[in-house]
């Protein structure tokens, strides 16, 4: 009885062991991708399909596709379908996303470094914007976004960012006084507009719309593209040519997920992000050029206040946000590149 005890659970044993060994070693959760299996890539953002975040990423998917001979597909989920954005960098870090496209004041929550790029009038223009991210400032912002576990495979455009307003036009700084303004949940944007002298309220940005329409805010920043796209100009009709900031936005994977994937994959990844950012910021520049004359026929006013005393405020706002020694070598590089 004894001996047939022992055998019976010897065998139990081995075949928990080849149970475990098959399960560990067929999933394909728990190992690399060969050579011939198809990999499949989830890419979340906040934007419309037909915004310019949707079309970098549809660029990247049809570069991908292509170079990896259709073994890599992306599919894209547009307008927060899985998440907001801090949910969605999240999944990254979960393993329950592989790729975001994210503004990148929502990226500052997780690697606070890159507040930097979120400071006012830090950006010349468009150009001097992606001279910077392109360089060797870039790749110091790729490095801190690498220390806390996020791959970088493009810097896109947000957009150069104004000022609407529902019921008060702004012509000057004076008339931004005293006015609820919604910005971005980022310390550096409602630091920047306190400093204007409005009161930074937080709104969610799905509620913008009704929160301009009801009266709870008088205005809020954005570009002229996303001003347009999601039809703001009908409850704030004033719209003020400011460009307080030219944002930038983080196409990104975790670095662990991007690690996992065959080295020739990984090339292809790298490639298709460069290639979809030139499109992504050609698009998001070429809209928003285009529509202040269709703004202004749909009944939009448009201010260009003088942008002086602004930028003379923003001096409260660099010295709150630029502290380290680092920082400040990464903010003078910036302003002198």
């Amino acid at each position: 009885m004894e001996r047939k005890s022992i055998i019976l659970g010897a065998s139990i044993a081995a075949v928990t062991v080849i149970l475990l060994a098959t399960f560990l070693f067929s999933g394909r959760a728990l190992s690399p991708p060969t050579q011939t299996e198809k990999i499949v890539l989830r890419a979340g953002h906040p934007a419309n399909a037909d915004e310019p975040y949707h079309l970098g990423l549809v660029e990247m998917a049809r570069i991908v596709k292509e170079k990896s001979d259709g073994r890599v597909e992306i599919q894209i989920y547009p307008a927060m379908q899985l998440g907001s954005e801090k949910a969605m960098i999240e999944g990254l870090l979960l393993g329950t996303m592989d790729i975001v496209v994210t503004a990148n004041g929502s990226l500052t929550n997780f690697v606070p470094q890159l507040g930097i790029l979120d400071l006012p009038f830090l950006f010349r223009d468009r150009n001097h914007m992606y001279r910077v991210m392109d360089g060797a400032i870039g790749q110091e912002f790729k490095k801190s976004m690498e220390d806390r576990g996020f791959h970088l495979l493009g810097f896109y455009d947000a957009g150069v960012r104004h000022i609407m307003t529902s019921n008060k036009p702004i012509n000057s700084y004076e008339d931004l006084q005293g006015l609820k303004i919604r910005t971005m949940p980022v310390p550096a944007h409602i630091a920047s507009f306190n400093a204007f002298g409005a009161n930074a309220v937080a709104v969610d940005y799905g509620e913008l719309y009704g929160g301009l329409q009801t009266g709870l805010i008088d205005g809020a920043e954005a570009a002229n593209t996303n001003y347009n796209l999601k039809k703001f100009y009908e409850v704030a009709p004033h719209w003020a040519q400011i460009g307080w900031v030219i944002l930038a936005a983080d196409a990104i994977m975790s670095q662990k997920r991007f690690h996992s994937l065959p080295p020739d994959i990984q090339d292809i990844l790298t490639e298709a992000g460069r290639q979809s950012a030139v499109l992504e910021r050609q698009a998001y520049a070429d809209s928003d050029n285009s529509l202040l004359s269709v703004l202004q026929s749909k009944g939009v006013k448009v201010t260009y206040p003088d942008p002086a005393p602004f930028r003379e405020a923003s001096n409260k706002v660099y010295d709150a946000f630029v502290t380290t020694d680092k920082d400040r070598e990464l903010f003078n590089a910036i302003l002198n590149e």
